[in-house]
């Protein structure tokens, strides 16, 4: 099975977590017997910014045009794109890039059998483009925003319905991702839910210490999306608590001097992203996560946080409500810093069973997920 990634999701030499929880499944899937396969990643850049040190589009510029990851070579062609504006088509950018560069990757003897698209816009529309152009199978995943964000935008959702009805599946990391994909008009029968996975010889409970956490833990980029600003305000009403926020992105110094103005420098430490199997160590150690976010597909924070037996605090959004329960965490209805201190008052002294609450969530594993989407991939072949 000779299978083509597509999707700018995906780690590179420069930003080693980008994307990460699709290499994470795809490394599994690698595994299996037969399994041949190569990623075109997309990078963006913009010619004038792209001169400034500091800029993001500086750093993109410093990602190579082709890496060797685990015997999985990725390609980075360069789509052009305009901030801040619509002036240029990114999924039609993104195809003629990949377009550019296939006749490097495969030669005339060579062929890919199938096209696995990651995130619906603008990836998926161009890996249904490029699908489409070579008459090949297309499969989609789709993740969180790609349909909580993107399928609300009229113009976006046209160009996505038609690759979703050219894919021969469509895969939903949640059940609440496919339930809106049904409110879309994509019926049922097309879409299949396969939950992502955790690595179970790294987050688990095995090496949990004895006394109970020494903080509250929260992960994930400081952008407003994961909602940093309502966990520093509800810690500024629980004065015996200190945090750690393992993350980077646009918030950070409006975030740290947030926690000067609340009078929590001494109780709160920022860390910026750190390699992904060191995070384990960090989640035994909590009290709890917390997440807060205003929208998700189903977050590999929350799947991690309980494989290694740590109850999780989260909004109730998205996919969340499908693994945490009432034995594992607590559910906020309102994204409030009152909400998530009440929830923090109740879950904080309560007698969690860290074992049981790994053990429930043995079948998030990514050796499965890797299983189910073999499955599904020969299906479409």
């Amino acid at each position: 099975m000779r299978v083509l990634t597509f999707t700018s999701l995906y780690p590179n030499k420069i930003d080693p977590r980008h994307g990460i929880f699709v290499k994470n499944r795809m490394t599994y899937f690698d595994q299996i017997e037969n399994i041949s396969r190569k990623v075109i990643a997309p990078v963006q850049y913009f010619p004038l910014l792209g001169l400034f040190p500091g800029s993001k589009f500086h750093r993109y510029n410093q990602v190579p045009k082709v890496e060797t990851q685990e015997n999985v070579t990725v390609y980075h062609p360069r789509y052009m794109t305009i901030p801040g504006t619509s002036l240029i088509d990114a999924a039609g950018a993104m195809t003629s890039a990949a377009d550019k560069i296939l006749p490097t990757i495969y030669s005339h003897q060579e062929t890919f059998d199938l096209v696995d698209g990651h995130y619906l816009y603008p990836d998926g529309v161009a890996a249904y483009e490029l699908a489409q152009k070579h008459n090949k199978p297309l499969i989609l995943t789709a993740r969180g925003s790609d349909v909580n964000f993107w399928m609300e935008q009229p113009a976006q959702k046209e160009k996505i319905l038609r690759a979703l009805n050219y894919a021969c599946k469509i895969i939903c990391v949640s059940a609440a991702l496919k339930n809106r994909l049904i409110g879309h008009g994509i019926p049922e029968n097309k879409i299949t839910v396969i939950m992502n996975g955790v690595d179970r010889s790294i987050f688990n409970a095995d090496q949990r210490p004895v006394k109970t956490g020494e903080y509250l833990l929260s992960v994930g980029n400081l952008v407003p999306l994961k909602g940093h600003e309502y966990i520093l305000h509800a810690l500024a009403k629980l004065p015996d608590e200190k945090l750690i926020i393992i993350g980077s992105g646009t918030l950070e110094a409006r975030l740290k001097s947030l926690a000067q103005q609340l009078n929590l420098t001494d109780r709160v430490t920022f860390l910026p992203n750190i390699p992904h199997d060191e995070l384990a160590d960090f989640y035994r150690k909590a009290k709890c996560t917390i997440l807060m976010s205003s929208m998700e597909g189903m977050p590999n924070v929350i799947l991690e946080s309980l494989a290694c037996g740590t109850p999780v605090i989260a909004t109730n959004v998205g996919g969340i409500s499908e693994v945490v329960t009432e034995d594992n965490g607590i559910l906020i209805a309102e994204r409030t810093a009152k909400a998530l201190t009440d929830a923090l008052k109740i879950g904080l002294p309560r007698p969690w069973d860290h074992s049981r609450i790994s053990s429930d969530t043995r079948y998030l594993d990514w050796h499965e997920t890797a299983r189910k989407l073999h499955l599904c991939f020969a299906q479409a072949i």
